[in-house]
């Protein structure tokens, strides 16, 4: 649903309040690996995980460009907090463009209100950045189906209490999207995040053990998954994606021109030397033009026009491009201690790379935007 320009407004506002409380501690939870639970209450108690949740279950009924601009400003703020709170807002998306008033009332008004977290369980190891052919069994059995297999990289995997997971269900041409819950038999989680950057975003493995699902779990009916992954999934996590890394090549330029304004060098401060001054108007320019770009998307989106597609595509590969063009040149304006984690920086850099090689990658999306652009078919 469109907002109107005011209302997004709004919103974006609500958000910047909260980015500008979580800041501060950003970097203490980046040190710990420590999981970002006190953000996401702050962004309950503000209302905000109820972003992409319809109205009438006590959400906010944003759109997409609302979705860019909130997700640009958590991004800002912590980058493992705004990658949380994307795949819950991802999480709530697809359960509710399908969902029966049963499963709305038990999902959807308590994931707005922030008693219930989502998230998505879609990637496995064997298919990659094919997430969209999963591998994992399901098969039907006393009117529900048993899941058996392992999900990877589910963010926020042990911590969030809704998991959307991919399926084959019924072995004929089609996806089901269905939704397991952390307290059902069979399911656990393994390992730990390692990444180097999204340090506290708990990405790690979900275990299906003959995991019994009634099969009123399923979101809309069967084989409607690859609907729901191309048409709500698919903008909603790209788009959002693209906001949350504009954020934080927001934040390397706001720390890389705090930075280079107060240290001295020769007599002077690095804000006076033209190299530095360069690199300051680079990032701005690679800021400002994917920021942009995925604005330019967004409401191309929302208002369903039918050049949306590439532009969204596009805008997940400049804005994730950008922010490593952006925090790489931050390092070289703030000289060696960039690379320290005296200033910020170093881990914008690091937080920055994850982007590009998330499903769908940048490698993939640059065929299928040449494949759009051609005339050839997706698949």
């Amino acid at each position: 649903m469109a907002l109107t320009a005011e209302s997004r407004q709004e919103l974006a506002d609500q958000a910047w309040e909260v980015a500008e409380q979580l800041h501060p501690t950003a970097g203490d939870l980046d040190a710990k690996r420590a999981y970002p639970e006190d953000h996401l209450e702050a962004l309950a108690t503000a209302g905000l995980l109820g972003l992409l949740v319809p109205t009438e279950y006590g959400g906010k009924g944003a759109d997409l460009t609302a979705l860019a601009l909130v997700s640009e400003a958590i991004g800002w703020a912590a980058g493992s907090t705004a990658l949380c709170y994307l795949m819950h807002l991802c999480g709530t998306a697809v359960i509710g463009a399908k969902a029966t008033p049963e499963q709305a009332k038990e999902w959807l008004a308590p994931a707005a209100g922030g008693d219930l977290l989502a998230t998505l369980a879609f990637s496995e190891r064997a298919t990659g950045a094919h997430f969209y052919m999963p591998e994992i069994t399901a098969k039907k059995s006393n009117g529900g189906f048993v899941l058996s297999g392992k999900k990877s990289f589910v963010t926020s995997g042990g911590y969030a209490d809704l998991y959307p997971v991919l399926v084959n269900a019924s072995g004929e041409p089609g996806l089901d999207i269905i939704v397991v819950t952390a307290e059902d038999p069979g399911v656990s989680f393994q390992g730990s995040w390692e990444g180097i950057g999204m340090t506290g975003n708990s990405s790690i493995q979900m275990v299906l053990d003959d995991v019994e699902i009634p099969a009123n779990r399923i979101v809309g009916a069967e084989g409607a998954g690859q609907e729901l992954v191309f048409n709500v999934v698919a903008p909603n996590f790209l788009l959002g994606l693209a906001g949350l890394n504009i954020g934080i090549a927001q934040a390397a330029l706001d720390a890389a021109i705090d930075h280079v304004k107060t240290r001295k060098n020769a007599g002077g401060v690095l804000a006076e030397l033209p190299t530095v001054q360069t690199q300051i108007a680079d990032m701005t320019m690679a800021t400002e033009q994917a920021r942009a770009l995925v604005l330019t998307a967004a409401k191309s989106a929302d208002i369903g026009d039918e050049t949306a597609l590439p532009l969204v595509m596009q805008a997940k590969v400049a804005a994730t491009e950008a922010v490593i063009n952006v925090t790489g040149q931050a390092m070289e304006a703030c000289g060696g201690l960039g690379y320290s984690r005296a200033v910020p920086v170093e881990r914008y850099w690091r937080d920055g790379r994850a982007g590009s090689v998330m499903a769908p990658t940048n490698g993939v999306l640059k065929q299928w935007v040449g494949k759009l652009a051609t005339g050839l078919p997706l698949f």
